[in-house]
């Protein structure tokens, strides 16, 4: 009985859905609602996932600069089409 008991909470530990910690904020030229993972301040040309929840997209951007400011931390990222996009994250 004990070792059925432990394989159960294995299987409940391998099936249960995993979510990854992400940085929520928004595009400041479109306003639309973004996060950026992985859930931590970045550097400058770090790689970044950020997912737009208006569009349901999701993009690999290269970051460009981070600025912080009192209560936000402003990323301009670059996206695969060369795009420049401001995201203003929450304050860190």
């Amino acid at each position: 009985m004990k070792h059925l008991l432990f394989g159960a909470a294995i299987a409940g530990c391998l099936l249960a859905p995993l979510t990854v910690p992400a940085w929520d904020g928004f595009d400041a030229a479109t306003t639309d609602l973004v996060e950026i993972t992985p859930d931590r301040l970045p550097s400058q040309g770090d790689t970044v996932d950020v997912r737009n929840y208006d569009t349901d997209a999701s993009e690999i951007c290269l970051v460009e600069s981070v600025t912080r400011n009192a209560r936000t931390v402003e990323v301009v990222v670059s996206t695969p089409k060369g795009l420049k996009r401001t995201l203003v994250m929450e304050g860190r």
